[in-house]
């Protein structure tokens, strides 16, 4: 590992764990991007904690297991995916009532923080001694949410504008992605570099949809904080925070500063091999395909990321191996960053809600984000459930979904796919000691 285990670097690791998985129990930030926008649903009392922890749970894990402690392993470094999706996890685990539960998810999120440095090898060998290894599959059911979550504008237009505003902008939408994908390209130090995709074409979709609406939206009349009465609700949550989501910046720049977390695989090869520079520059290119995604889904979930936009780890980085100086100023840096942050969140919702027609662009847009949810997760599941029990799956979430409608008291659609994909997972280790479920050919 390209970190030392010493006093400093396990109270890092554990205050890392443990303001990651409060921030998550109290509903304040989550790492996952695909987590955030289903948010709304459970603060709107439309989904309860044990869905929200099952969703989570489903979104998160697999990454943990088959992508997260793998390649932190390989690198030496711990990538944040290992810590902060599990750390999502442990804070939605908890309930977030007033009480001692909110110190008993920080002190279990401290803890992982700790075991995660301490037995990486440890946590994928119990894993792949289950005989039906399923985990891995679960990344399947969230894959679906970033790509798809686009199309919510397109949808929230079409409710306020009609079908053909909606379907002009879903095809600019796909113009935009498609031409990130091919020309968002460049090369830093041999390294390629690209902008996110699907943070880019959520961008334009947002910016656009807020054009419409001002063009060519109904017009309404009021102040104009009434005007943006739907998404300011969200940004005062995440303003309210900012000294909590500033510490968390901070803690964040000085684990990257102790070489415990890096921001992405390519960062943490290049941080690994001593290239600070060359990691730095990677760090910031994607942290420039992260910074539409990050903000816009702020803007419309009221949550924000424990680590931002990942800017907190360009300085960071550039801080290694400089002592106490370069750790107490990688702290500081990160902290501010993260405060300039938030306040970029509030400013932007600022700039948009002197414009008319955002009260009614509010509602369509939280009916939109809800339609697009349940049907990206019920699919993302079919392919997960698929993966565990080929054909079988496909059977097994269409059952519960359609059994689900004829229940007395269903469950919301959008949990149906993550549940269901866990449920089988563990259905197929029971049938396979009953000698029911073969093993799947290697």
């Amino acid at each position: 590992m390209a970190f030392q285990i010493n006093v400093l670097t396990v109270l890092a690791m554990a205050a890392l764990g443990g303001i990651c998985a409060y921030l998550a129990n109290q509903n304040i930030a989550v790492f996952h991007d695909g987590l955030r926008p289903v948010y709304p649903q459970y603060l709107n009392g439309m989904m309860d904690r044990k869905t929200l922890f099952a969703t989570s749970l489903a979104l998160s894990l697999g990454l943990v297991v088959g992508f997260g402690v793998p390649t932190s392993i390989a690198g030496g470094i711990i990538i944040v995916h290992t810590i902060m999706l599990a750390c999502d996890i442990i804070g939605t685990a908890f309930t977030d009532k007033e009480g001692i539960y909110k110190w008993v998810a920080t002190a279990v999120g401290a803890a992982y923080g700790v075991l995660i440095m301490f037995g990486m090898q440890g946590i994928v060998t119990l894993f792949s001694k289950m005989p039906i290894d399923f985990l891995g599959s679960l990344g399947d059911v969230g894959s679906l949410i970033i790509i798809t979550f686009c199309v919510f504008p397109a949808l929230a237009v079409a409710y306020q504008s009609g079908f053909t505003w909606g379907f002009c902008l879903l095809v600019l939408i796909m113009i935009v992605k498609q031409v990130t994908v091919l020309y968002a390209k460049f090369t830093v130090s041999g390294a390629s570099v690209a902008l996110n995709p699907d943070g880019m074409a959520l961008l334009f979709a947002i910016v656009a949809m807020v054009f419409s609406t001002i063009m060519y939206g109904k017009k309404t009349t009021g102040s104009a904080v009434d005007a943006f009465a739907g998404f300011e609700g969200n940004v005062t949550r995440i303003k309210k925070n900012i000294y909590l989501l500033a510490l968390s910046g901070g803690i964040v720049a000085i684990s990257t500063t102790l070489l415990l977390i890096a921001e992405g695989p390519a960062s943490l090869t290049l941080t690994a091999e001593g290239k600070y520079t060359e990691a730095m520059l990677i760090a910031f290119g994607r942290c420039l395909g992260f910074i539409p995604l990050v903000m816009t889904t702020a803007i419309v979930s009221g949550l924000y990321s424990p680590a931002g936009t990942k800017m907190v780890h360009v300085p960071a980085i550039l801080l290694i191996n400089m002592g106490i100086v370069g750790l107490v100023g990688s702290f500081f840096v990160g902290a501010l960053i993260m405060a300039i942050e938030v306040l970029l969140v509030g400013f932007i919702a600022k700039g948009l809600d002197r414009f008319p027609g955002m009260k009614e662009l509010g509602d369509n847009s939280r009916t939109a984000m809800s339609k697009v949810l349940d049907l990206a997760l019920l699919i993302g599941g079919c392919l997960a459930a698929n993966k565990i029990a080929p054909t079988l799956g496909y059977i097994w979430i269409f059952g519960l979904y359609f059994l689900n409608q004829t229940a007395k008291k269903p469950v919301p659609t959008m949990a149906i796919g993550p549940l269901g994909a866990i449920a089988l997972g563990i259905l197929v280790n029971a049938l396979h000691f009953l000698q029911l479920f073969p093993l799947p050919a290697k």
